[in-house]
């Protein structure tokens, strides 16, 4: 159960990636992945490196330090024991203590005593044979110096009297000598003429009393001073390569010497893990920040002072910084490679897409004639090509389409244009066959005329369009041979404006129209018909009306007219069998779903016939017989 359950949680997790991914572009994507893949392992394998090397520099230089600092303890344990001898030995030198007790005798001072030849050449000849002390001042037991001398220059060491009474006060409470330091502030240099510079060095000194050979009495004090450079030089041995500085403090943690550079370096802050060490262990403490400072320290038996070597972890790093230069300069290669290498493969990825992209967009808005033509290999030009063949079809496709429903609707039109009502020929031909009995040889004339021009117009118009000056002809002389039928007289009025002369039409659409008013308008025992032919123009628009004052129709009538399925009583009646239904069927398949014929009726009164097209005066459509332009013309004086 727990094994499923973690499976559909990876599975969430996974699937939560994946829309997370496709979110953002292929470019963007294919750049995570490079990151991932190039930049993020190189990161982490140099930061690893770094860290490893920087870690092993610090042992290293950790172990180093110590068995230094081990050699270093024990050369400066034996320096200090020189110096210590050294004291003890003059303590107890009897040249010394003559000379001492005689300076120490009442109103005795500097100069008055002389120096014994033994005391200097037993003075001078111990300095000769070490190099460790720097020099010897004896003070009288109230604090007088006695005698003074320097191994080093010809400037003499004498201290302020607030330090010697501390001096003299520390030596009398331990009861044995002790090790101390003395500041600037402390002591000053001068020689016998004037005083000397003043020195930021400090000092460091062994005093102890000095006593009788024989008996406990006190003869005065004896401070041995040691050179400053002797512990420099043992501590430049701990620096390595300047990673560290060496420190030498106090009890309290107040600097006494330093190597390196001037430091300001409180030593009271370390004082918290100092407290922890002692004479017989190195102790070594590591701050909490990684590159901090590394303390390595370890207290002098003799002093209870302890040197402390402070490990830069700036120059460490930059040591491990050094050894992992040969990563980050192939970290750094890699970061300038990877943008060349990912912008190259972008661009082999985002081209061809980019191509595929627009030619479906065009191919989306119709244009099927657009080809990718990608010339490549891979799996892009794959799909390429298979668009490519994909929208050639489409494209032959449609135009085969285009082709057949074109020859279709021309086969369409030309049936019906051709669909000549026999029936209407053999009534026309009977009732001139039986004018022509009766001798009415006039009128027998102009009707076969009229019927002659139509029949003729008719079988030989293989046109689309015709002028609306054509289509009134036909009006005419449809009107002509309705009018010798006897049944009624008709008038025909035109009211067209004059932009509407050259306007184009399909055949037969307004007469049509003006046999149904005949048909349907013609009101029995009445003997006349008005029809009215108006037509405007508003814009790109033509509208054109067959209006007659007959006896109108009624709702039923007017929607078997405009239904699109043609009776055959329609036909019958109709010149070329051509009726409304036709017409509007006509109308739509050349001009679209909304232009054709509409109707408005008021029986007893009126009947309008409208029809609406868009305006067409095409040149290029040639007419014989122009027709005239018709207005308020009777029918009945022909």
């Amino acid at each position: 159960m727990r094994i499923c359950n973690k499976f559909k949680f990876g599975s969430r997790l996974i699937n939560r990636l994946y829309l997370w991914l496709r979110r953002y572009s292929l470019s963007t994507r294919f750049f995570i992945v490079c990151i991932s893949l190039c930049i993020v392992p190189l990161v982490l394998a140099t930061g690893i490196v770094f860290f490893t090397s920087y870690s092993r520099e610090t042992d290293n230089y950790i172990s180093f330090t110590q068995q230094n600092m081990v050699q270093t303890s024990n050369n400066l344990f034996n320096r200090l024991m020189n110096v210590r001898t050294d004291a003890i030995d003059f303590a107890y030198n009897s040249y010394i203590q003559d000379f001492t007790e005689s300076y120490s005798s009442e109103n005795s001072s500097v100069g008055r005593v002389p120096v014994t030849e033994e005391l200097v050449h037993s003075v001078v000849g111990r300095f000769n044979s070490t190099s460790d002390s720097a020099g010897l001042i004896i003070l009288s037991p109230d604090g007088r110096p006695c005698y003074v001398y320097n191994n080093q220059n010809r400037f003499y060491m004498y201290f302020y009297e607030k330090s010697k009474a501390s001096i003299m006060e520390n030596v009398d409470r331990s009861g044995n000598g002790y090790w101390h330091y003395a500041t600037p502030e402390d002591y000053y240099l001068k020689s016998v003429e004037w005083h000397a510079p003043q020195t930021d060095e400090p000092v460091i000194y062994y005093a102890l009393k000095m006593k009788r050979l024989i008996g406990d009495e006190s003869v005065g004090y004896l401070i041995m001073t040691l050179r400053a450079g002797v512990l420099t030089e043992l501590f430049s041995n701990l620096e390595g390569d300047g990673a560290s500085t060496v420190y030498l403090l106090d009890r309290e943690g107040n600097v006494i010497i330093h190597t390196g550079e001037e430091d300001t370096v409180d030593g009271a802050d370390w004082m918290e893990y100092l407290s922890s060490v002692n004479s017989s262990k190195i102790e070594v403490f590591h701050p909490e920040g990684m590159f901090d400072n590394t303390l390595i320290a370890m207290q002098m038996e003799e002093t209870g002072w302890y040197v402390v070597n402070v490990i830069d972890g700036g120059v460490l790093s930059q040591i491990a910084l050094n050894n992992s230069m040969d990563v980050i300069t192939l970290l750094l290669t890699m970061m300038v490679l990877v943008p060349c290498v990912f912008f190259l493969l972008n661009r082999t990825m985002k081209r061809p897409l980019w191509h595929i992209v627009n030619v479906l967009n065009r191919v989306q808005q119709g244009d099927f004639s657009s080809r990718i033509q990608d010339q490549g290999c891979d799996e892009f030009a794959v799909i390429a090509q298979s668009i490519d063949t994909m929208s050639g079809k489409l494209e032959t496709m449609i135009e085969q389409v285009k082709c057949s429903e074109k020859q279709r609707q021309e086969s369409q039109i030309e049936l019906l244009q051709m669909q000549i009502n026999p029936h209407f020929i053999t009534n026309t031909l009977n009732m001139v066959a039986w004018m022509a009995d009766l001798q009415q040889q006039a009128k027998l004339s102009h009707i076969l005329q009229s019927l002659s021009a139509l029949l003729n117009r008719t079988l030989r118009s293989g046109r689309d369009f015709i002028p609306l000056s054509e289509e009134l002809d036909y009006i005419r002389w449809y009107l002509d041979i309705q009018q010798y039928r006897g049944i009624a007289s008709y008038r025909l009025n035109v009211c067209l404006d004059d932009s509407l002369q050259d306007c184009l039409l399909p055949p037969f659409t307004l007469e049509p129209l003006v046999e149904n008013s005949v048909i349907h308008g013609t009101v029995a025992g009445r003997g006349f018909l008005n029809i009215t032919i108006k037509g405007f123009r508003t814009k790109n628009i033509v509208e054109i009306s067959v209006i007659d004052d007959g006896c109108g129709m009624d709702a039923g009538t007017l929607e078997r007219l405009s239904h699109t399925t043609e009776t055959r009583t329609s036909r019958q009646h109709s010149v070329h069998g051509i009726g409304i239904a036709n017409v509007q069927k006509r109308l739509q398949i050349y001009f679209g779903a909304e232009y054709g014929v509409s109707y408005d009726s008021m029986p007893g009164c009126f009947t309008i016939a409208t029809v609406r097209i868009p305006v067409r005066t095409d040149g290029s459509e040639e007419t014989t017989d122009q027709g005239k332009r018709w207005e308020n013309v009777s029918c009945d004086d022909r």
